[in-house]
């Protein structure tokens, strides 16, 4: 039997496909992804199972979708976390021998959740230290920090911008790279988990990356004007006009420029420490950005449009050295087996068709009398959109513009396929439901800043 390999499993929050350069986009927001794909297999058509941080990452993490795991909204009155019954991506790989270790920016992603079991290692969105079993990732300053961790948290809040993302960014990228150091001889396989959200609201990139597109690098001020104008769109109290628009969208990409750098890092620490070419790695998004496109209470809601449902993916096999791409429907939900294989060829896991539900509101500080589940099922051509009370909807996927007149035979198709689909679900739990608790008052007070609250 084939050694099993290393694996480094990337979530790049919220980047949009139309934004990466190696999908087509016209500024070179990308590089070292692009260089990535080189050597990976490029999804044309991967769909997230939910278009929002919690439940997509929770079903990349169990390879269930929203329904089955249960995971699927969070309020500060009571935060549904992961059950114990079910168990986790890094749990079974640990059990297989796996080291392990997680670095997440966001702190949907983590104890919160429940998505920090199974780690030997993990750091929290604020560099706090909440699993270690390793020596010479983190340094004495790192464990100060992650003893101050509820003030630092506080720091990082608006309108002291300048901690206020980079500074958490670098800092985890750097323990995953000692870690990366720290494991390379060891005899075990590793298993490395980030989850890097430069491209999540709000937007802070530092002016080389402005430079590097040949933008206008931002004042002093700016930044912080043009958040507080963008989290007011994302909490719906305002639109944006077309030039804050289009100067949000320049912050974006630099953002992305930014986040780029240090995907750069990693991967080149791996080609340095000669791991690259026998390490399974896994890029992707966890869901797109809806940034001014559609109108934020437009029905369905704007979270099932392809900008947020169809994401970058990129998978470098070990071994693999010849870059290809794929046309056929990724469900990220797939993500948990691709890992668990270790080596899978390409195609093993691609379908006809792609599902993602949805579960409106998402967040708030309390929960609601009513939740609105919305699924979709997509082919490369058409997507078909459903709720709880009957409403069906149906979208030519190339433009994504919905029909004023669904097609009767095309919608009965989809709707009897999707119906189908979720009848092979595992049974519905309410296992998270009964774990509430409620969020303390430091990450409720980040998660107001990320315009969840």
């Amino acid at each position: 039997m084939a050694p099993r390999p290393d694996v480094l499993f990337l979530v790049l929050d919220s980047l949009r496909k139309d934004r990466v350069s190696t999908y087509d986009h016209d500024r070179e927001t990308t590089p070292a992804l692009s260089t990535l794909s080189t050597y990976a297999t490029q999804y044309e058509n991967a769909f997230t199972p939910a278009p929002w941080t919690l439940p997509s990452h929770t079903s990349m993490f169990t390879g269930a979708f929203p329904s089955e795991h249960g995971v699927t909204n969070g309020f500060s009155d009571g935060m549904s976390r992961l059950p114990d019954s079910r168990p986790t991506l890094a749990e079974q790989l640990s059990d297989a021998g796996y080291r392990t270790a997680g670095f997440s920016n966001n702190p949907w992603v983590g104890q919160l959740s429940g998505l920090d079991r199974g780690f030997d290692e993990f750091v929290e969105w604020d560099l706090e230290i909440s699993r270690s079993t390793t020596d010479g990732v983190h340094t004495t300053r790192d464990g100060l920090y992650s003893r101050l961790h509820p003030a630092l948290g506080k720091a990082a809040r608006q309108p002291a911008f300048l901690l206020k993302r980079r500074f958490f960014t670098d800092s985890l990228v750097t323990r995953a790279k000692r870690w990366l150091t720290e494991q390379a001889e060891s005899s075990a396989p590793t298993f490395t988990f980030l989850n890097l959200m430069e491209a999540h609201s709000p937007y802070f990139p530092p002016k080389r990356a402005f430079e590097a597109l040949e933008l206008e690098p931002p004042s002093a001020i700016e930044p912080r004007v043009l958040n507080t104008k963008l989290l007011a769109y994302v909490m719906g109290k305002s639109d944006l006009s077309p030039e804050t628009r289009r100067r949000v969208m320049e912050y974006y990409d630099a953002s992305a420029r930014y986040q780029d750098e240090k995907v750069a890092e990693l991967l080149g620490l791996l080609q340095g420490e000669g791991l690259f070419d026998d390490t399974l790695v896994v890029v992707c998004s966890d869901h797109g950005k809806t940034l001014g496109e559609y109108p934020r209470t437009e029905r369905p809601p704007h979270y099932v449009r392809d900008i947020n449902l169809n994401v970058p993916l990129w998978i470098k096999r070990p071994g693999q050295r010849d870059g290809e791409t794929v046309d056929d429907m990724f469900e990220l939900t797939s993500v948990f087996d691709v890992i668990k294989d270790g080596s899978p060829e390409t195609g093993t896991y691609t379908t006809d068709v792609a599902i993602a539900e949805d579960f409106v509101p998402h967040a708030g500080r309390t929960t609601p009398d009513d939740v609105t589940r919305w699924r979709v099922l997509a082919d490369r051509d058409h997507k078909y959109v459903r709720n709880d009370t009957g409403d069906e909807f149906l979208y030519d996927r190339p433009t994504d513009r919905r029909r004023s007149r669904p097609d009767p035979d095309r919608c009965e198709a989809a709707a009897e396929t999707l119906s189908d689909r979720v009848r092979q679900f595992g049974s519905e739990s309410d296992d998270a439901a009964s774990t509430d608790r409620e969020i303390d008052s430091s990450v409720e007070a980040q998660l107001k800043d990320l315009g969840y609250m």
